[in-house]
């Protein structure tokens, strides 16, 4: 079977994410994924409904607030961003911040074990760290100013080209991540080695139809679209206003000449009723 994603990351459109890892009904895939970023096992235990207000619909897309716990008990809200660019990262912190602020907010005392983790899912091949985490340090000692704040920026892109080959071999360290980054021959290849990837790529299987990837439009891509649609619309109407204003002006001007309506009506294409309606605003 062909597929027309075969060449691209397969993560990198937003019906995939949503359908398979950032999935409320089964978050095994998910879990997978955040115990390699979070380098401790954790599952999620809650998809969390953000309320706070944001002034553009694109502020939202392709993020998924999440409570996880580890294996010590210890619960995580975690942030995932699955189409992170550094172009946009101080909009994304900006985010975020208010985010961390509602939840400090809304809990019952200022606590040191509440702790708030933005990951962003980056595909920009241009970083030279596979993972970075950001805390609040002081720069004379480089001590820790706080536990409950931390970004990790995830480059998919170079898990995948430090560790593809290893994983092929079998060292399925990161298999997870680099899965992610794979298009659809090298998660087949993947998933021999692997049965998270295998479920990865069987998940894959149900959304396509003859090689197409369903729905496969970015949020983007689709806002784009209905942008092109609203502009093309709006020159429409405005180009059949103008028409029906220059009617109206047109049919007043012959009222005002006294010419007959049968004859008004020849030469503007309007009905009686217009052409009345027209002379009763004539002063």
């Amino acid at each position: 079977m062909s597929f027309i994603l075969q060449d691209k990351p397969v993560l990198m459109y937003d019906s995939i994410f949503k359908a398979i890892i950032a999935n409320e009904n089964d978050t095994r895939i998910l879990d997978y994924i955040l115990s390699d970023i979070l380098e401790e096992k954790v599952h999620v235990i809650e998809f969390v409904p953000t309320e706070l207000k944001v002034r553009r619909k694109s502020e939202r897309v392709k993020v998924t607030d999440l409570i996880v716990e580890s294996n010590t008990g210890k619960h995580i809200l975690v942030e995932l961003n699955s189409n992170f660019s550094s172009s946009i990262k101080v909009r994304n912190l900006s985010y975020y911040a208010s985010y961390y602020s509602q939840i400090v907010e809304k809990s019952k005392k200022y606590d040191e074990g509440l702790e708030t983790v933005l990951i962003n899912l980056n595909h920009d091949s241009e970083v030279e760290l596979a993972k970075k985490t950001y805390l609040i340090t002081c720069v004379e000692d480089k001590s820790i100013y706080t536990n409950t704040f931390k970004i990790i920026n995830v480059n998919l892109v170079k898990y995948k080209k430090l560790w593809y080959d290893e994983c092929i071999k079998g060292n399925k360290e990161h298999i997870h991540l680099v899965m992610l980054n794979a298009n659809m021959d090298e998660i087949e290849k993947l998933g021999k080695k692997d049965k998270v990837v295998k479920e990865y790529e069987e998940r894959m299987l149900t959304l396509t139809k003859d090689g197409v990837v369903i729905n496969h439009l970015s949020y983007e891509e689709d806002q784009e679209k209905i942008r092109r649609s609203e502009i093309s619309e709006a020159r429409d109407e405005g180009i059949i206003k103008g028409i029906t204003e220059e009617k109206d002006n047109i049919a007043i001007n012959m009222l005002k000449d006294n010419m007959p309506i049968d004859v008004i009506m020849k030469y503007t294409s309007l009905t009686k009723k217009e052409i009345n309606r027209l002379k009763k605003n004539i002063k």
